[in-house]
């Protein structure tokens, strides 16, 4: 049986990235967003994720036997962002519910997961490093949480298998994406560390074999 996957934010950071890799491994993959992508890979599906009923209507043809949850959207509040973040995973997974054919759900958060949410983000008493997936959660409000608890709850209803996946920073290419910047100054340093600097760098010649 050929995998199916269902990546939701697939225009995003992770999530193209993710689609792409999936389509070359012979994965059979759609892409959720409220803006998919136009990867001729991967079938495109757009909804939004805090309309319960459009995003089932939007679904109804698709059977994933692997769901990828990549996206959050930040809000103005660690209250809102709980409250919304929640929200969409959990419209989601039930959403996927009436296909009966998933088998995993891979949920990925982050960093602050161990530092805190946005507004007490490494305040306080620090968690030992290296973080290990084993740690306790910190005793503040955190929309990482609220996902997982999403997660673990419909996992125990549906029978499914489940893994969180907690990056640090993500770096990569996807339109609109302020982390776009980390491989621009990659691409920089290099040239601004060279002997005589940029203006040196820009009329050296080069060659290889990479």
């Amino acid at each position: 049986m050929t995998n199916q996957a269902l990546v939701v934010g697939s225009s995003g950071i992770v999530g193209s990235a993710l689609s792409r890799l999936l389509a070359s491994e012979g994965w059979s993959v759609a892409g959720l967003a409220r803006r998919p992508g136009a990867d001729s890979d991967v079938t495109p599906i757009s909804a939004d994720l805090l309309d319960p009923a459009a995003l089932t209507s939007a679904l109804s043809t698709v059977a994933p036997t692997h769901l990828f949850l990549t996206t959050w959207a930040r809000q103005a509040s660690e209250a809102e962002n709980i409250r919304v973040n929640a929200q969409m995973v959990r419209n989601v997974l039930d959403a996927v519910r009436a296909s009966d054919t998933v088998r995993h759900v891979a949920l990925v958060t982050g960093l602050k997961h161990y530092l805190g949410p946005f507004e007490a983000y490494g305040k306080g008493t620090l968690p030992q490093t290296p973080f290990r997936e084993e740690q306790g959660r910190l005793d503040v409000e955190n929309f990482y949480y609220a996902q997982e608890d999403e997660l673990f709850a419909a996992a125990a209803r549906d029978g499914i298998t489940w893994s969180v996946h907690r990056p640090h920073t993500v770096t990569g290419v996807a339109v609109g994406n302020a982390m776009n910047m980390a491989t621009t100054l990659a691409v920089y340093a290099p040239s601004a560390a060279s002997p005589g600097g940029l203006s040196a760098s820009r009329v050296r010649p080069c060659s290889g074999t990479a």
